[in-house]
């Protein structure tokens, strides 16, 4: 399953960046990740992980690890991830225009054993769930531009 999405989103590029090199520090009440922890705390470089606990329905969850596998501070975030029946990479680019910015997320997410049998339904939920995510980051970060980022 591949996926290359974008959002244009009025902040600076850095702010954008610094958002995802941190996202952890942005869970909001209600997301579907309600527990997200990076290893080690600190400046993300190549070999930061994140587990994230994600709810796929009530009283059903799943973890995911994710590790960075290639930064570019201010506009390149690379990572490799994994969880029950899954793998895959993302790759977060940021590019700067007029006012502020465009985050792309390119993904591949390759299903694995009994996770292959359901691949159609799974990429038909997930890509307006990837796009959902990225207008939630965008609407965030705006809501915030008279305030700087934590």
């Amino acid at each position: 399953m591949d996926y290359d999405i974008s959002v244009t989103i009025r902040r600076p590029p850095e702010d954008v960046f610094a958002f995802l090199a941190d996202v952890q520090d942005y869970i909001q009440p209600g997301s579907p990740v309600p527990e997200m922890e990076k290893i080690p705390a600190g400046p993300t470089t190549v070999g930061t992980r994140w587990r994230e606990l994600v709810r796929l329905a009530p009283f059903l969850t799943m973890t995911v690890w994710s590790e960075v596998t290639a930064i570019e501070p201010g506009w390149r975030l690379e990572l490799s991830f994994r969880g029950p029946g899954m793998t895959g990479w993302i790759l977060y680019s940021i590019e700067p225009n007029e006012g502020g910015c465009v985050l792309r997320q390119r993904e591949t997410l390759t299903p694995h054993g009994p996770l292959r049998l359901v691949a159609g339904p799974v990429d038909r939920m997930l890509r307006p769930r990837i796009t959902e995510r990225l207008e939630a980051i965008r609407d965030g970060l705006e809501r915030q531009a008279s305030r700087p980022l934590a």
